[in-house]
């Protein structure tokens, strides 16, 4: 590998968003569309200060700040940006405790997920790309049920008791994050609609990012896909929104135009979208499709290779030998914070 490889600072994604939100659901489609080699990603879980235990006789959910080492997280993922190696903390979900510490390093794209990621500023100030993920409530608190119950041991009763009992800690110190996002995605269920696989998304894009060339793609014939402007924190911002019976012929230009907007050294990745995108599985782990799901993963893949253009992904040195060594050159010479 180049030492220019090994020196470039990573991309840092933060995804952010209440228990059950979907943020494993969506960083798991970054797993399928860029090389493992490429891609590091870290949960703000193994970050608790206390067990589940530990919790329960303070009086506190595991969403309040106290039960969070923030200084730790704070440390690390600094370490992780200027390319050290960290022996993390693990947090075990199913049993409730910590597990060995575990070693990780910075690849090309970080992705940090979790319930916290824009609460210290100094944390918040890590992240070049900041998502957050706010489905409607009806849908989050399904999705955590059938999540907790599948793959963390818990009784459906024991869920639903925890969702209530953290119902002021979301009002007080989950929900306001969501105004340091840059992006944010709301899935939710259309009207009449029972199926996860066809959930509309409306996704808002603040003005800290680059707009989305759509012209000619949204006409009258355009079935299931919207673009409004409006305010949000007194900023413009772009409402990206698409239906979940969105028609293949209106999805497949929406692809279209987003690769259109990656850089040409990107196109590689094509031959994997969006069959490996959209992918979720439900209460049953039983595997399933969503094509706004599929897209709303594109476009953020393109806004993460978008968050530095200097971005290297790995690619087979006999094919693109000298498109490398170019780029290389160009990252000596300067990089780009935006597109």
């Amino acid at each position: 590998m180049h030492p220019a490889v090994n020196a470039r600072r990573p991309i840092f994604v933060a995804i952010g968003g209440d228990s059950g939100s979907g943020k494993s659901t969506l960083t798991a489609g970054f797993y399928r569309i860029f090389p493992k080699t490429r891609i590091t990603s870290l949960c703000l879980d193994d970050y608790h200060s206390l067990d589940r235990r530990e919790r329960g006789l303070v009086g506190i959910t595991g969403l309040n700040p106290r039960a969070t080492d923030f200084a730790l997280m704070e440390n690390q993922l600094l370490a992780l940006k200027q390319g050290r190696t960290i022996s993390k903390p693990v947090y075990d979900h199913r049993k409730g405790t910590f597990g060995p510490k575990e070693e990780l390093r910075a690849r090309d794209v970080v992705i940090v997920q979790g319930l916290h990621p824009f609460l210290v500023s100094g944390i918040r100030g890590l992240f070049d790309l900041k998502v957050w993920l706010d489905p409607e409530e009806d849908l989050k608190h399904r999705w955590k049920v059938q999540r907790d119950v599948a793959k963390r041991g818990y009784t459906e009763e024991a869920v639903r008791k925890e969702i209530e009992a953290r119902r002021p800690d979301v009002a007080k110190y989950i929900a306001p994050q969501m105004h340091d996002a840059d992006l944010i995605v709301r899935f939710y269920q259309p009207e009449g609609g029972e199926d996860d696989a066809h959930l509309n998304v409306r996704i808002v894009q603040r003005a800290t990012l680059p707009r989305l060339n759509l012209d000619g793609l949204l006409n009258e014939t355009a079935n299931g896909l919207r673009v409004s402007m409006t305010k949000e924190n007194g900023t413009s911002a772009e409402i990206l929104e698409i239906d979940g019976e969105i028609d293949s012929e209106t999805a497949a230009g929406l692809e279209d135009r987003i690769w259109a907007h990656m850089d040409g050294r990107h196109q590689h990745m094509r031959h994997l979208a969006p069959d490996q995108l959209g992918a979720f599985t439900d209460g049953f782990l039983r595997s399933h499709h969503s094509d706004p799901l599929a897209l709303t993963q594109l476009l953020l893949v393109h806004r993460i290779l978008s968050a530095r253009k200097s971005l290297l992904l790995k690619v087979p040195l006999s094919l693109h030998e000298s498109l490398i060594h170019r780029e290389e050159v160009a990252e000596l010479a300067h990089e780009h914070e935006h597109v």
